[in-house]
């Protein structure tokens, strides 16, 4: 033993001083069969480095991959990566968004559908590779105010909004504090404009939401009745951060000039149109001018300015954000 000591240690003399190899030499997890691999890996401060390190070398990740890994991947993915086999990354690694367990998945899309690495990637992640309404999620954080509820995604069974307000023009209608006040702005900035608008659904209990989408089914059948209303438990209604409106002459739409109005302005006050023309095959949803989401006037900006939809804009830049806050809240 002191002998093959000995030999490690004049065989470290012979190259120049390596953090990698010193660190991995006073760790429990040093494995003599990788010593001249350790060079090739770069210094990590993480305390399971070391652990992590010899995990991903018996998967057979060469010490490229694992440089990779480490400075691409989040801790959420490095942690779902020590429990599979050995996944080929690829150039997927270096998407922010990416998720190691759904590689097999990204790439099946990709052939299928012929699209870009990252486009594959935020598709496969809202469930589009999948069936509408099949391996449903139930949201863990319902009280967000960025939320994101779909046909993939929905509310807790027992949920209901704790801060729901009415609205001044309709006592009936109410929303999240939040969005209430932030329609108010929107209704006046718009009347201003010469652009009357009058909201005719605001909150949803699950009960009535099951009312209306039965009504729906049983009139066009499901195939149909899908594609212009939300299951119970799936519909933004329920969170009590959607509003239909209408134009002043109109019974259940807007006008083309108001519609613009919406398109325009709508994000100043922290509301998204929320299934507008040609998102569908995201969505699952026809257009709809009349649904406003309400999401901050931040973030609205932002999908303004993109041009996506929520679900894509959430998997990009929320999904990592309220997973913690979930995590911290447990």
């Amino acid at each position: 033993m002191i002998m093959k000591e000995h030999k490690i240690e004049k065989k470290i003399k012979t190259k120049d001083y390596n953090q990698t190899v010193e660190t991995m030499l006073t760790s429990p997890y040093f494995n003599e069969k990788y010593l001249n691999t350790y060079y090739e890996i770069n210094y990590q401060t993480n305390h399971n480095w070391p652990y992590l390190i010899n995990t991903f070398l018996e998967k057979n990740y060469s010490s490229y991959e694992i440089n990779n890994i480490f400075e691409y991947l989040n801790d959420e993915n490095i942690e779902k990566l020590k429990s599979l086999d050995y996944i080929d990354l690829g150039d997927y690694i270096k998407i922010s968004n990416v998720e190691v367990d759904k590689i097999n998945r990204y790439k099946e899309f990709q052939n299928q559908n012929n699209t870009t690495l990252d486009e594959a990637v935020t598709k496969v992640n809202i469930g589009l590779d999948k069936d509408f309404y099949t391996d449903i999620t139930t949201i863990s954080n319902p009280n967000s105010y960025t939320l994101l509820i779909n046909k993939y995604r929905s509310l807790p069974e027992d949920y209901i909004p704790s801060d729901l307000t009415s609205l001044s023009i309709n006592p009936n209608m109410k929303l999240r504090k939040k969005a209430a006040e932030a329609y108010e702005e929107l209704q006046s900035a718009a009347l201003i404009d010469h652009v009357i608008i009058i909201p005719f659904s605001a909150f949803r209990t699950k009960d009535y939401q099951n009312k209306l989408y039965t009504n729906y089914k049983n009139k066009d059948g499901v195939l149909i009745a899908d594609t212009y209303s939300a299951r119970p438990r799936h519909s933004e209604h329920e969170t009590g951060l959607a509003i239909d409106v209408r134009s002043n002459t109109l019974i259940d739409n807007l006008t083309e000039n108001d519609y613009k109005w919406m398109l325009q302005n709508s994000y100043k006050y922290g509301f998204i149109v929320r299934y507008a023309y040609a998102t569908s095959a995201i969505t699952g949803y026809i257009e709809e001018p009349w649904h406003l989401r309400y999401v901050g006037k931040e973030i609205a900006k932002d999908i303004y300015e993109k041009n996506i939809t929520f679900d894509e804009y959430y998997d990009l830049y929320l999904k990592d954000q309220e997973n913690k806050q979930t995590e911290n809240e447990t």
